[in-house]
């Protein structure tokens, strides 16, 4: 089974514009079209929240318009810039349950679980309430095999001093919890938010933390406020078998060469 992810699109409403002036609709479909091109025999593409801009809801329309040329089923998750009634008034097939964006289906042998991590107080951090937490509980129990939890955001600490202010804060104890009770099928996180690639465990608990196709965070691990930079976009690749769980992350850039011209000049 192989899985397309990609996350922190920070969509704007038609004429915004970013104070960096980055593009995030052009970064998207530079994202979309290579996906299209190198892998669509996926059976899923998996967006892991942040959506829009904050206060950007109409963007919802644009990012409509961008998948309604995507063959591949297409899953979405809310981030900290997301409207959860927004976003369902635009994608029809969504629906709040609990007043949670959040949802589970068996594929193959895993089963994919979408999060829903936008705290109450519409606060950057991140929240797993007891509601939600209690659904992953039974969610987790209701099936075999190996899971894969895709959320916004990651729980664990990466030593960056401005995202780790605004990791899943509420409700990760608790989460740990559920995940160790349910160690025998395997779970894996899969996260956003951080607008990096980051990878470790976390209290048992293997994770990957996905980069996006908008603008990076620089690594700057004494620094008490974020460092935008200009990377290239990118998005994941998802490979799922009998032996386990491979994720490759694309960087989107011009290719320079072929490896039969490479070896020609040798």
């Amino acid at each position: 089974m192989k899985l397309l992810w990609t996350t922190d699109l920070h969509l704007m409403n038609i004429g915004g514009k970013h104070r960096s002036g980055v593009d995030p609709a052009v970064r998207l479909r530079a994202c979309l079209d290579d996906m299209l091109a190198e892998h669509a025999d996926a059976a899923r593409l998996i967006i892991t929240g942040d959506l829009i801009q904050l206060r950007h809801p109409g963007a919802y329309r644009l990012l409509a318009e961008a998948l309604a040329e995507v063959p591949i089923p297409v899953r979405l998750l809310v981030g900290n810039h997301d409207d959860r009634e927004a976003l369902v008034d635009s994608f029809p097939e969504l629906q709040l349950s609990g007043g949670f964006v959040q949802y589970a289906e068996q594929f193959e042998k895993y089963q994919l679980i979408y999060l829903d991590t936008l705290a109450d107080d519409g606060k950057h951090f991140g929240q797993l309430s007891a509601e939600r937490l209690a659904w992953l509980d039974t969610t987790l129990g209701a099936s075999e095999g190996p899971a894969l939890l895709f959320m916004h955001h990651p729980p664990a600490a990466v030593g960056i001093p401005a995202l780790d202010t605004v990791r899943l804060n509420d409700g990760d104890i608790d989460l740990a919890r559920i995940l160790q009770r349910h160690r025998h099928r395997q779970p894996y996180l899969l996260c956003g938010h951080l607008h990096r690639n980051v990878s470790g465990v976390w209290r048992g608990t293997p994770f990957t933390v996905m980069t996006a196709p908008y603008i990076g965070f620089a690594l700057r691990m004494q620094e008490q406020t974020l460092v935008a930079v200009d990377e290239n976009p990118g998005y994941g690749v998802v490979l799922c078998s009998e032996e386990g769980v491979v994720i490759h992350t694309n960087s989107i850039r011009k290719q320079v060469a072929t490896l039969e011209t490479l070896s020609a000049t040798r």
